[in-house]
């Protein structure tokens, strides 16, 4: 039996690859905990609000100009981004005592 390869036409574009990264969960700076969910900044559309529902996000409680947080942890209540922290609970592990 013999295989019969098909012709591919010489405009046909390759298939793209997704420019997307899957964002990697991090873990929780203050607990260490894996509970941590995305906080969603913005219009709440119905899609979203049925991922609010289901636990895998929250809608963020205030909207920053810098320093917008960028995840959860439903375990100790901190939330983060790339360059802020904020806690839920006072005198957290790795908060500032004064």
């Amino acid at each position: 039996m013999t295989r019969v390869k098909k012709s591919v036409p010489a405009n046909a574009a390759a298939p793209k690859k997704s420019t997307k990264r899957a964002k990697r969960i991090p873990i929780c700076p203050e607990c260490a905990g894996a509970e941590v969910i995305p906080v969603l900044h913005g219009i709440i559309t119905p899609a979203l609000q049925r991922t609010i529902d289901a636990g895998a996000a929250i809608a963020a409680q205030r909207e920053e100009w810098e320093g917008m947080t960028e995840w959860y942890c439903k375990n100790c209540g901190c939330d983060w981004g790339r360059h802020s922290r904020r806690f839920r609970k006072a005198g957290g592990v790795n908060a500032t005592r004064g």
